[in-house]
């Protein structure tokens, strides 16, 4: 599968690992930090690899679908196998008892020109750029 890097951020988050887990795959919170998108939830109530997460954003439905995951330590979601369908990889790792999360964005399977992909890549960073900021502070502040 070929990919174009859109962004990869980090952050961390003052909880531990199984807690910021715990929020970042709370499909129903997701509109508390992710901007845009009005609703989420989940095909399985099972997180495995397949589940389609349906959302909606601007009056449209979309879907994630669960690409790969490690409970605890790894989620890769993917929204489309189009050719501007993008790859969000989170990945999770202990910093003495605090969790450092880096976010990858890549455009998948890019049947896009060079030209095209950084033009869609200007347009993620900055409706995207701080999905993970807006995180660390929804699950610092979450119940």
């Amino acid at each position: 599968m070929s990919q174009f890097s859109v962004f990869e951020s980090t952050v961390v988050i003052h909880l531990p690992v199984h807690r910021v887990w715990e929020l970042l795959t709370d499909w129903a919170a997701t509109p508390l930090w992710i901007h845009g998108i009005g609703s989420m939830h989940s095909d399985d109530p099972q997180l495995k690899v397949g589940t389609q997460l349906v959302y909606r954003v601007a009056g449209h439905e979309r879907v994630y679908r669960v690409h790969d995951l490690i409970e605890n330590r790894l989620l890769i979601l993917h929204t489309s196998e189009n050719p501007d369908g993008l790859s969000y990889r989170y990945d999770l790792k202990d910093d003495a008892g605090h969790t450092e999360v880096v976010l990858q964005v890549a455009i998948i399977n890019p049947d896009l020109t060079v030209e095209q992909c950084e033009e869609l890549a200007a347009n993620i960073r900055e409706s995207e750029g701080d999905k993970l900021d807006q995180l660390r502070l929804y699950a610092e502040q979450a119940p």
